[in-house]
């Protein structure tokens, strides 16, 4: 992708394979999976990286608007700008935080125009990849 899926967020908590990101610019607060626990004393500190969700079923957006549900708590809806998609079916959405989709359904795809809103539900589990940590 020709995107830069990357963000940055502040690093609220990290327990075992749970962090809590906060970005900037928004009250949200990002409960998302890691393979590998996060150094405590990484909290409270900036770190980079990539969020990876699989959508369960896509619909394009009637309004413009972006948006991660709940604030709080691991996502379960989202609404977006689709910026970029694959051959492999992965999409780039903007939403709070740019994430990475995963289509569970290849008809799916045609809902995924770059620059058009679309909003799904994703399935459990939405995962941060980090990149670095400051």
């Amino acid at each position: 992708m020709r995107h830069d899926p990357s963000f940055e967020a502040l690093l609220e908590s990290a327990k075992d394979h749970l962090v809590v990101l906060s970005p900037p610019g928004n009250s949200y607060e990002v409960h998302l999976a890691v393979d590998s626990p996060l150094a405590e004393s990484s909290i409270g500190h900036r770190i980079t990286g990539t969020a990876h969700a699989r959508a369960l079923r896509v619909h394009r957006a009637s309004g413009g608007g972006a948006f991660i549900e709940p604030i709080v708590g691991e996502p379960r809806i989202v609404a977006g700008r689709v910026l970029a998609r694959n051959d492999d079916g992965r999409i780039l959405v903007k939403s709070a935080i740019p994430l990475l989709i995963e289509l569970e359904n290849e008809s799916d795809m045609d809902h995924c125009v770059p620059g058009e809103f679309i909003n799904f539900h994703v399935e459990s589990g939405v995962t941060f990849h980090p990149s670095t940590a400051s």
